[in-house]
């Protein structure tokens, strides 16, 4: 049993009086315990077919499997941590990450323990009855992964998510959600992630989804088995960095 399929995705939006095609025919598997990135020029589709897989948006054509349901709206089987981390300001961060919790059957004792922890493991003891306006932009979008998480989904799907952030920040939350989908104890089985930058696939990913101009298609599904954590200043890895880049630009 894979934990998503997207099998034969098509999505096309009405422009007025036309039809106008975004993506076609986009076939992939992500197993458990498997990072996978999708990766392609801008305004390719990447976000649409993520919110696709997510549940936000029908497509058009093909259907979404998540451990062998089909998804025709939201599940709580996935949480999705956007580009901006989306909290609302007029709530504290431990309330932002309760709403996650907020059609669930627990006291609120143990919504306030559950949010605390994962607040905790995310570097952000603390910070619990602050406001977001008072967080640096990597600490926000802790608090957005933390919302992500606290729900306990299988599958995380992130959306650019490092891409406001300084080097070091990015680093820093790239490893912690690396150490996250690696622990057995947690329940994330798989994670997709949609994202421009090639390195950061490459450092991420254990398989990647190279997607062309829109309407798009799959260029190539490319696997990545360097051994983690990955040297980004190795032979190998600068190697798969600049067969994607083959892929993207050819």
């Amino acid at each position: 049993m894979h934990a998503v399929e997207v099998d034969t995705v098509a999505f096309a939006f009405q422009d007025r009086d036309r039809t106008v095609p975004v993506i076609k025919n986009v076939s992939f598997i992500a197993d458990e315990f498997e990072f996978v990135s999708v990766i392609g020029p801008s305004g390719c589709g990447k976000s649409t077919l993520l919110r696709i897989i997510a549940g936000l948006i029908p497509p058009t054509r093909g259907k979404i499997l998540i451990y062998d349901k089909e998804v025709a709206k939201p599940t709580e089987l996935v949480s999705f941590v956007f580009q901006d981390s989306a909290l609302l300001p007029w709530l504290t961060n431990i309330e932002n990450v309760k709403l996650s919790l907020s059609s669930s059957p627990m006291s609120e004792d143990e919504k306030n323990r559950k949010a605390k922890a994962i607040l905790d493991r995310l570097e952000l003891k603390g910070f619990e009855n602050a406001y977001p306006n008072v967080l640096s932009g990597g600490m926000k979008q802790r608090v957005g992964v933390a919302r992500a998480m606290v729900s306990d989904p299988k599958v995380l799907l992130m959306d650019e998510p490092f891409s406001s952030l300084d080097e070091l920040t990015a680093r820093s939350l790239r490893s912690e959600i690396l150490s996250t989908l690696k622990d057995k104890n947690l329940p994330i089985m798989s994670v997709l992630m949609v994202s421009h930058n090639v390195e950061e696939v490459v450092e991420l990913s254990d398989k990647v989804v190279i997607l062309s101009d829109k309407p798009s298609y799959i260029k190539a599904i490319k696997t990545i088995d360097l051994p983690v954590p990955r040297d980004r200043h190795s032979k190998e890895f600068i190697n798969v960095v600049d067969s994607i880049y083959s892929v993207l630009t050819g």
